[in-house]
């Protein structure tokens, strides 16, 4: 809490999810009646809410926040067709509409009706691939001739039902194979996308840009940018820093973005702390508005005029960034949205010449966020935090009573430190059957987010996750979701948020539950001291081992073999820190030598479990 904010201050992460990011901005307009949001994240759907928040934070003053509470009722608006703006925000490009059509044909407005969907996905085959039902409708018609013929009076039925069986077959034969030379020459065309993005003014991209500008109270010949996120409004004054800090507690607003570059085969998080890359302005201009790629030439640093990367501009500060840029980057969702490419060097051995290098154009393709990381958990962290960092995690509805309240029975955190901490259940087999694609469905499920499953159930972490419950048919891929199933995924947003405020917000928590700002501080500086204590103990071993050898600590301060002080005051100082800290793991030690155990430490039926490791990773 700051003097200028006398709102009390929250991170927020949040999960992806396509159109299952509805949930949202019911959730963080609640938790802004309350805190000020100061750090927010997410990936995919859940990078979307994250930027809309984080605009509405900057423009709070000018009514952001009933801005961001509107948007579920601007997204269920429906037009003569009874399309909701939900489903019109994906436009496909004319060289792709025929997959499009095929792919949304059997989407249901509310619960599955399967018998419909086929009929529709059928129906759409037909239209959007007449050439396979040609082909279909030729040998049918060519095999029942010539069965009929061939076989005189009284086998005609048997004839037609084999000129059926024939059809069926070369028609699904005909249309597999017409998706996939479809598919091959036009998606991969189109940026790996059946949509760009753009389109009309109520396409996607557009859309995010004129919300984006709304929310912030921006003009829309301005975008909003990480620096303006940073400083916060000029009539803040006392926000105002620099806007290329690289301190994060000082930004007005602190906001990242998940994304994956394939080509790297890893996940970055937008902003940046390398900004090596540089972008083609014309394909810039075939996924974002032009007052949005204006800004990126008018802020870059330059423009290669010679090298492999002539004629592209390097990528602007990252305070200079349009927030939509990276926002696109998390959010395409692999072969409905199109990805982003952006360029960078890159060496490598010259062919046939051995020791030779050379630097080559690679063209990097950004594509959604949740491919690495769907729920980027471990954002804001710190070992003790000075405020709460929620998250709202989107689950299916394994644990719905038999008659569900909508949305009460939808919305569900910890009640106390034992509840939350099991392991995620990911369905294989159906009952006792054995399933091939449960099978399948489970390997994809592992890859994408074991990382962010494991980190769920440590303590300090759990108790301030909500989880809000999707049936099969709500949100993920149904883009074609009724005007009233968006309404009510909003409102289980609305409770979510209403029950992180029951247990962080009040003074007590709920009756019966310890789950709370209090709690969760405690909870987390046990982990964190154990973790410290453990740091320290290893430490004091290794130094005690390696002490007489050649690779001794301490005596090479005074000759470091690579990375040396830059002077001998820091020289000095380093090795007396290092001193101190073996002076103290040596008391840790003398103590729990005393009292039988680990001051923090604690056996596998006491205190926060299961225990968190600390560990060095590079950043994202």
């Amino acid at each position: 809490m700051s003097a200028n904010h006398p709102r009390p201050e929250c991170d927020v992460v949040l999960k992806g999810g396509i159109t299952s990011g509805v949930v949202y901005p019911l959730a963080l307009a609640r938790l802004a009646s309350h805190y000020v949001l100061r750090s927010l994240g997410g990936a995919s759907a859940g990078a979307i809410a994250a930027a809309a928040a984080a605009a509405a934070e900057y423009g709070r003053a000018q009514g952001g926040f009933e801005r961001l509470a509107e948007l579920p009722e601007q997204l269920a608006a429906t037009d003569a067709a009874g399309a909701t703006h939900l489903f019109r925000l994906f436009q496909p490009q004319a060289s792709t509409r025929r997959l499009y059509r095929l792919l949304v044909a059997g989407l249901m407005p509310e619960r599955p009706h399967w018998g419909l969907a086929i009929w529709r996905w059928l129906c759409a085959a037909v239209t959007s691939f007449p050439f396979a039902a040609l082909t279909a409708a030729v040998f049918s018609v060519a095999l029942l001739w010539a069965l009929d013929v061939r076989s005189g009076e009284g086998t005609f039925w048997i004839a037609c039902v084999a000129a059926l069986f024939t059809a069926a077959l070369v028609f699904v034969v005909a249309l597999a194979l017409s998706i996939v030379l479809y598919a091959l020459r036009r998606v991969s065309a189109n940026g790996y996308g059946l949509c760009s993005g753009l389109g009309e003014a109520d396409a996607l991209t557009p859309w995010l840009h004129a919300t984006l500008q709304s929310l912030a109270g921006l003009d829309p010949s301005r975008p909003l940018r990480f620096g303006d996120l940073w400083c916060g409004p000029v009539a803040d004054p006392g926000y105002r820093v620099d806007a290329a800090t690289s301190d994060a507690q000082q930004r007005f607003v602190d906001l990242r973005l998940m994304t994956t570059a394939l080509n790297h085969g890893r996940p970055y998080s937008f902003p940046l702390a390398d900004e090596s890359f540089c972008f083609d302005a014309d394909e810039m201009r075939r996924l974002f508005p032009a007052v949005i790629v204006d800004a990126m030439i008018a802020d870059s640093p330059g423009r290669y005029t010679d090298g492999p990367l002539a004629g592209r501009y390097r990528l602007p500060a990252m305070a200079d960034l349009p927030v939509l840029v990276p926002l696109r980057m998390s959010l395409a969702f692999p072969l409905l949205l199109s990805a982003v490419p952006l360029w960078r060097l890159r060496v490598e051995p010259r062919p046939r010449r051995r020791g030779a290098w050379r630097r080559v154009a690679e063209k990097v393709w950004f594509s959604d966020g949740g491919i690495c990381s769907n729920f980027p958990i471990h954002y804001f962290d710190v070992l003790v935090p000075s405020r709460p960092s929620f998250a709202i995690d989107l689950v299916d509805g394994r644990y719905l009573p038999a008659q569900a309240e909508d949305p009460r029975d939808f919305v569900w955190m910890p009640e106390h430190n034992g509840s939350g901490g099991g392991t995620r259940v990911v369905d294989v087999d159906a009952g006792s059957r054995p399933r091939l694609s449960g099978f399948l469905r489970a390997i994809v499920v592992t890859m994408q987010g074991w990382g962010d499953g494991m980190q769920l159930p440590i303590p300090g972490y759990r108790d301030r996750i909500v989880a809000v419950r999707l049936r099969a048919d709500e949100g993920g891929m149904n883009l074609r979701m009724s005007p009233e199933l968006i309404r009510r995924l909003a409102r289980r947003g609305e409770r979510a948020a209403e029950l992180l405020l029951e247990h962080y917000a009040a003074e007590a928590p709920p009756r019966g539950s310890v789950t709370g700002w209090r709690n969760h501080r405690w909870v987390r500086y046990r982990v964190a001291m154990r973790l410290l204590g453990k740091a320290l103990e290893e430490l004091r071993q290794v130094e005690a081992a390696t002490a007489e050898s050649a690779a001794a600590l301490q005596p090479m301060h005074a000759d470091p073999p690579s990375y040396d002080f830059r002077s001998e005051r820091q020289r000095a100082a380093a090795l007396a820190a290092y001193r101190e800290l073996l002076a103290l793991a040596q008391r840790y030690a003398d103590e729990a030598a005393e009292l039988g155990y680990p001051i923090f430490e604690h056996d596998p039926y006491d205190g926060p479990r299961p225990r968190a490791l600390l560990s060095i990773r590079p950043p994202l």
